[in-house]
């Protein structure tokens, strides 16, 4: 792609802002001072970006990203890309991990650097960008979608067993993470301890667990709403 927005050459950038302000603010004015790129705008959010790339075509967009979640990149991504042949390069927290690193190059990101690397690093991969290049390791991303894999796949499988339990043994599941034994969970649900024992044998035969506190570990790796749900139903 052409460079129409630059000036002697330089790269047409545009930076995206997520959650945090400041930080794409200091992005941008250390990027103003470096040679060969030409900042196009303020910080802009997503919305607003979208309708620049109407106006104005630059040759990179640049996403901070330092607060996004791996399940948010692609509602952050795929629209400024549909609106924009730019390739976009995303700056991602210095802790960046592989279900991080999958879900951005599956959103569409060319390159993905972390904040830790300073602007050089940006600069870097912005250039590499504006090039034509990826500038995501390839053996790294093998191994991270590798990875990645298998970590869906556990969580697959914690949800299908926790999707076994009844209305009841999630209600009972929610009190054991509360620390109750059964006389204590028998009262507040209005049930026998017999009972309670009952479903407690139910939930760990479904759950494929050795003792209640497997399954509540299970239960809190799920790390989301359903789990939420469940805790709220007691």
């Amino acid at each position: 792609m052409g460079r129409s927005n630059g000036s002697n050459g330089a790269i047409a950038l545009i930076v995206v802002r997520d959650d945090t302000p400041l930080f794409s603010e200091v992005l941008c004015e250390a990027l103003k001072r470096e040679g060969g790129v030409r900042v196009l705008s303020r910080p802009l959010h997503l919305d607003e970006a979208i309708d620049f790339c109407g106006a104005k075509h630059p040759d990179v967009i640049l996403v901070e990203a330092t607060k996004a979640s791996p399940r948010s990149l692609r509602s952050l991504v795929r629209p400024i890309r549909a609106a924009c042949e730019a390739p976009v390069v995303l700056v991602a927290d210095e802790k960046m991990d592989d279900t991080f690193l999958v879900a951005g190059v599956e959103a569409g990101a060319c390159g993905i650097v972390d904040s830790s690397g300073g602007i050089g690093q940006v600069l870097h991969a912005v250039r590499a960008a504006a090039a034509g290049e990826r500038l995501v390791d390839s053996s790294r991303l093998l191994e991270a979608v590798e990875r990645a894999a298998r970590l869906r796949e556990g969580e697959r499988k914690r949800t299908e067993l926790l999707g076994l339990l009844s209305e009841r043994e999630r209600e009972i599941l929610a009190e054991l993470d509360r620390g109750l034994g059964n006389s204590e969970i028998a009262e507040r649900l209005r049930i026998s301890p017999r009972t309670v024992e009952k479903h407690v044998h139910n939930i760990l035969a479904k759950l494929q667990v050795p003792s209640r506190l497997a399954a509540v570990a299970l239960a809190k790796k799920m790390g989301d709403s359903a789990y939420e749900s469940m805790r709220g139903t007691a």
